[in-house]
């Protein structure tokens, strides 16, 4: 750390090297500088980010009054991630994300549609937690690159019928600027979706298309499809006019990968897709936008993730933080991920109108 009677000395000096020094003023009883902006000014973040790092200081680049300021906060020690608490999740999330698939697996058996109710519950279980874990690692491998102190993800395993609510990974500091934390948001849907994308199609292909007739008496359950899915089935199997797809668990698993998808990028608080919003459009849009996404999934009937948006929205940390170069512009290939990520949203979204049919 820089010594009190000469850090706003040191400091001054140090963001000159990268930044033309217009100002001194005060933050909260921390030193900070106004700057001119040049046109450059994210790599010269970057390159004055990596200056400070031995000194246990981070710098903020923000807008104050309509004038650009570089602000400084202590770096958070890193973190010591205890791996074994991320390996225990996981397996446990392998266990019920398991017992899922066995669950929905002894009704196929009993029709004499698949042999095996063990094969049905690792099928489903390896399918679903090969989306998860790409998502997940999508993530990882940006934070790396990005230079963010993330953690291993923490996998949240679920009782049946679902056996996981995915997983979550943790970041000790912000995104360096606004074009790192739009790749740290998108990278998990993107990879996690393209896995879907397979895991969809060897589902449908493995699933059974049916009569009425041959379901004569029995009941089951109605699973909307979204676009993605309609898309495939169309594709790989062309079912005839009342004919009926009944699900493989790798087809389920391959639904419940968009659908934890779809969830992700609602454009709310610290989600993937709020993430990107933060980044596209600023934080009082992103906050305009937050609540309208609670509406979102209030419509689209996610109960449960509509109730831990409102919880993060009006808890103790409201406001997403945004990276630590919030003035530097984003740059235009980063409009283009956004586009991608709403159409990867727009084919996975579904209602939840789950409904038990009775033939």
């Amino acid at each position: 750390m820089f010594e009190p009677s000469s850090a706003i000395e040191n400091l001054s000096r140090v963001v000159a090297d990268y930044f033309p020094v217009t100002g001194h003023v005060d933050d909260g009883g921390r030193p900070a500088f106004t700057v001119d902006l040049p046109p450059d000014s994210k790599k010269r973040f970057l390159a004055l980010r990596a200056r400070l790092d031995p000194t246990g200081l981070l710098p903020l680049l923000r807008m104050r009054d309509g004038h650009p300021v570089v602000a400084f906060l202590p770096k958070p020690p890193r973190a010591q991630w205890r791996w074994p608490v991320n390996v225990l999740l996981f397996v446990a999330t392998l266990g019920t994300t398991f017992l899922s698939g066995y669950v929905m697996a002894v009704d196929l058996v009993s029709s004499k549609l698949i042999p095996s109710a063990v094969a049905g519950g690792l099928a489903f279980s390896l399918s679903l937690m090969l989306i998860l874990v790409v998502h997940e690692m999508g993530h990882k491998v940006i934070s790396i690159l990005r230079g963010i102190d993330a953690s291993l993800p923490y996998f949240i395993p679920m009782v049946p019928p679902v056996g996981t609510m995915g997983a979550v990974i943790v970041t000790r500091e912000p995104a360096p600027n606004r074009d790192a934390l739009i790749d740290l948001g998108a990278s998990g849907p993107i990879a996690g979706f393209l896995v879907a994308v397979a895991v969809v199609i060897v589902g449908v292909r493995a699933s059974f298309v049916l009569s009425p007739s041959a379901m004569a008496g029995q009941t089951l359950v109605n699973y909307p499809d979204p676009l993605l899915v309609q898309w495939i089935t169309q594709l790989f199997v062309h079912p005839k006019e009342g004919q009926v797809l009944l699900m493989h668990p790798i087809l389920y698993a391959g639904w419940i990968g968009l659908l934890v998808t779809s969830l992700n990028l609602l454009p709310s608080g610290m989600l993937d897709g709020g993430h990107v919003v933060r980044s596209l459009l600023g934080a009082r849009r992103h906050f305009i936008v937050s609540w309208l996404a609670v509406l979102a999934a209030f419509a689209l009937r996610y109960w449960l993730m509509a109730a831990l948006l409102v919880v993060m929205l009006t808890g103790v940390r409201r406001a997403h933080p945004g990276p630590l170069d919030d003035v530097s512009p984003v740059s235009p290939g980063r409009y283009i991920i956004g586009a991608v990520l709403l159409a990867i949203f727009v084919v996975s979204v579904v209602r939840l109108d789950i409904t038990p049919v009775r033939f």
